[in-house]
């Protein structure tokens, strides 16, 4: 029997057969297609899960036109300590938030402050370099002139006779 025969006889969507099929770990048979095959032992499995969720209590807020999605049991609990943990998990919550933006205000500061440093350390140093460039012209121009007393110094000068060379050498 095919899937649609199978969701058919038992009243389902196939969808919702294939859910139940997975559900139990059916192992099924398949054709040559790929597509799976249910027998009658299959299909009596299957309507016995069915026989099992149909005779489970359903809740009264729960009709088939509003069901949208899986419903989620929770327990309310009138608890006076389960109150006050309550209000200690919001406190600790909102105490953990404003830590948090403690921290990230600290380190915004802090690297305001390492921008400003660092902003003053480039500005110093252009400074500087604007100071060595304008001496550096100064000094320039001053290679070019030459001293007359440089001049003579440049001359070879007349070597001196030894004395002793001087009295031999008549």
């Amino acid at each position: 029997m095919s899937t649609a025969a199978a969701a058919k006889a038992l009243g389902v969507s196939r969808r919702t057969l294939m859910r139940w099929v997975h559900q139990l770990d059916m192992e099924l048979e398949k054709n040559e297609l790929g597509h799976y095959q249910f027998n009658d032992d299959d299909l009596a499995r299957l309507k016995e899960l069915q026989e099992q969720l149909n005779n489970q209590p359903q809740p009264q807020a729960m009709t088939e036109t509003s069901r949208k999605g899986t419903l989620i049991n929770t327990t309310v609990v009138n608890d006076p300590k389960v109150d006050t943990l309550s209000e200690r998990m919001d406190e600790l919550e909102r105490k953990i938030r404003g830590k948090a933006d403690d921290v990230v205000s600290y380190q915004l500061l802090q690297h305001r402050r390492e921008m400003e440093d660092l902003l003053n350390k480039v500005q110093s140093l252009e400074k500087r370099v604007e100071e060595l460039e304008r001496s550096q012209q100064k000094r320039e121009p001053m290679k070019d002139n030459v001293f007359v007393f440089d001049q003579g110094s440049e001359q070879k000068k007349p070597r001196r006779k030894n004395f002793i060379s001087s009295i031999f050498s008549f």
